[in-house]
């Protein structure tokens, strides 16, 4: 399959009184059509500015962004392209709709924006596009405080939708809305998905959405990627002790299994992030090569992962931790 997405070597960095942070710290990947990578870790690892920079909003300061083959550009016209091909859903639906245009105006405002089409087609679109996302024709002459939650986020996606896009960026889509809600709004997206082709950048701090909505599963810490695979094969080898960690701080899981797992401490600065491995100032299985050499992703059984010793992790010859200390 086609890469709709392709990162190379991405590079976030902004200026600081501190020096500079590094929020994303040189990210390779790829999502390919009809796929959904669900992007997983911690506030604070630098999943919503990566999102940012593939939508458009941040520009980075290395590497590349490219979609369906296109090296991403500046300048207005680019700008545009980049709009119908890649369209984002914010996590807060209130806080992204005008709270002063009726629910049509908001879905058709990017059909404005772009130029297409004449605004008496813009209904029509309009009423297509609600439908296609579970609303019916009376939402349209709303507004957004009438709506429930989901209903908001339901326009938020069709109004991501309007434009045709070939990726959807999910920046914690279903985080703000309740439990029973949320499996509402997954299965649409995973509907959607289906009818149109469409592929997904499905970002999330909750591992257990992530695995139940994603082909691959990326796990991300301070700016860079940890683990990646097949969503089963990451939530079954989690071969990453952060990984790990993030399993098994779900409360099913530690159900399970009987253990819990406790990250101590925060997340380090990524404008002073520790020698060699960040994550070994949290790490159980930290040794002293650890602090020395920073891992690189590299194929470990059905999967990639960056850890000095996830061959050991994947042979057993290291007990799980029952706590990770800082």
């Amino acid at each position: 399959m086609s890469a709709v997405l392709k990162l190379t070597d991405l590079q976030v960095h902004h200026d600081t009184a501190r020096g500079a942070l590094r929020a994303v710290d040189g990210i390779s990947l790829e999502i390919a059509r009809g796929e959904t990578l669900g992007l997983v870790g911690e506030s604070g690892c630098g999943k919503s500015t990566l999102a940012r920079c593939v939508t458009g909003i941040d520009k980075p300061n290395g590497g590349s962004v490219e979609i369906e083959g296109v090296t991403a550009g500046r300048g207005k016209a680019a700008r545009l392209q980049r709009a119908r091909n890649v369209q984002m859903i914010f996590q807060d639906p209130s806080g992204a709709l005008n709270p002063r245009l009726q629910v049509e105006r908001i879905i058709t405002e990017p059909l404005s924006v772009a130029g297409e089409e004449s605004r008496s087609a813009h209904r029509t679109r309009a009423i297509e596009t609600a439908r296609k996302v579970g609303l019916s024709d009376y939402h349209l002459e709303r507004m957004p405080h009438e709506l429930s939650g989901g209903q908001r986020q339901r326009v938020s996606i069709a109004r991501a939708l309007v434009l045709n896009p070939n990726l959807l960026v999910c920046d914690e889509a279903v985080s703000a809305l309740d439990v029973s809600v949320q499996a509402q709004v997954l299965n649409l997206l995973l509907d959607i998905q289906k009818e149109l082709g469409l592929s997904y950048l499905f970002i999330s701090h909750d591992l257990a959405v992530v695995r139940y909505i994603s082909h691959r599963i990326a796990v991300m810490y301070l700016g860079r990627i940890v683990e990646i695979g097949a969503a089963e094969d990451v939530w079954a080898s989690r071969l990453h002790p952060y990984t790990q960690a993030l399993i098994h701080s779900i409360p099913e899981e530690a159900a399970k299994t009987g253990r819990t797992v406790t990250l101590e401490g925060d997340v380090p600065s990524p404008v002073n992030p520790p020698s060699g491995c960040a994550f070994r100032t949290r790490c159980p299985f930290a040794r002293a090569a650890c602090a020395e050499a920073r891992p690189e992703l590299r194929a470990v059984g059905s999967h990639e992962v960056a850890c000095h010793f996830a061959e050991e992790i994947a042979a057993g010859s290291g007990a799980e931790p029952e706590r990770a200390h800082g």
